[in-house]
């Protein structure tokens, strides 16, 4: 289990499931969730704030997006907001 403390905590880091596998599970253990990570799986969470990690049967890759301040910095794009929702009537 791990934290990404260089992603940025406004963000969301969006990890997707690429291989052969079987019994995927995602734990997003400060959150006490256990999801199913199969195959073709895709998870956003705040990498930053949550610790999370797979467990899994077999040979599986992982692909992470996420930004850095670092990189936002480099190219001169705005910094991101905390995302946030409205309710629906």
């Amino acid at each position: 289990l791990h934290r990404d403390p260089s992603s940025t905590p406004e963000g969301f880091d969006v990890m997707s499931s690429v291989s052969h596998y079987c019994n995927g599970l995602m734990m997003l253990s400060n959150l006490s969730i256990w999801l199913q990570y199969n195959l073709g799986a895709m998870v956003g969470c705040s990498g930053h704030f949550v610790r999370h990690g797979v467990t899994y049967t077999g040979d599986c890759i992982v692909w992470a997006w996420f930004i850095c301040d670092s990189l936002q910095n480099f190219v001169g794009t705005p910094q991101s907001s905390y995302a946030t929702y409205m309710d629906v009537d």
